[in-house]
């Protein structure tokens, strides 16, 4: 069965973006260029995010490609106003968790979850996230975008590697054996 797996970066304090969904407190770390984001880019042909990180993801990108290390990578946008998109993007208003319970059961590869709350709160309720990759930045920005929202429940994980590249600290997660859903 295919892996659903967070990857993504926060500040010390849980946000991944300031309220203007600005990212510029990220880039300006040293390490980013070092983190092993080739190898596990190239373990995902399937990414899943919220319009606001497609749009700024577009914006920041020369080549218009979300994983250019896998360039077939499906990417599925979940707004409210889903739109036709193109061979490598489609968008949709679909729940979640029934897209991700779907692509779980197709032949594939790891399924990418990018972005922030909106997306990950409802797979972390359901017990869909398999694996979570988290850089930490050395900023506090003290109010923006929270990567953790409240859950209903309480969910372990298993710390499998912590990891240091620059001024990044990685940690990544497993779901524990035996939790629901796996």
């Amino acid at each position: 069965m295919r892996k659903v797996q967070f990857y993504g970066a926060i500040s010390i304090d849980g946000y991944l973006a300031t309220k203007d969904n600005r990212l510029d407190w990220l880039f300006q770390t040293s390490g980013a260029d070092e983190a092993p984001t080739k190898t596990f880019m190239q373990q995902v042909d399937t990414a899943i995010m919220g319009r606001h990180t497609y749009e700024y993801t577009m914006e920041q990108t020369t080549d218009q490609l979300i994983n250019p290390f896998n360039p077939d990578t499906q990417s599925i946008v979940m707004t409210s106003a889903p739109h036709p998109g193109d061979d490598h993007t489609q968008f949709t208003n679909a729940a979640v968790t029934e897209l991700v319970q779907g692509l779980r059961q197709k032949a594939g590869q790891n399924i990418w979850i990018v972005g922030g709350a909106g997306i990950l709160m409802p797979l972390l309720e359901a017990n869909l996230i398999d694996e979570m990759f988290i850089q930490i930045a050395p900023v506090i920005l003290g109010s923006g975008i929270p990567l953790f929202t409240t859950i209903n429940h309480q969910q372990r994980f298993e710390l499998v590697a912590t990891n240091q590249y620059g001024q990044l600290a990685e940690v990544h997660y497993r779901k524990q054996r035996g939790e629901k859903g796996k």
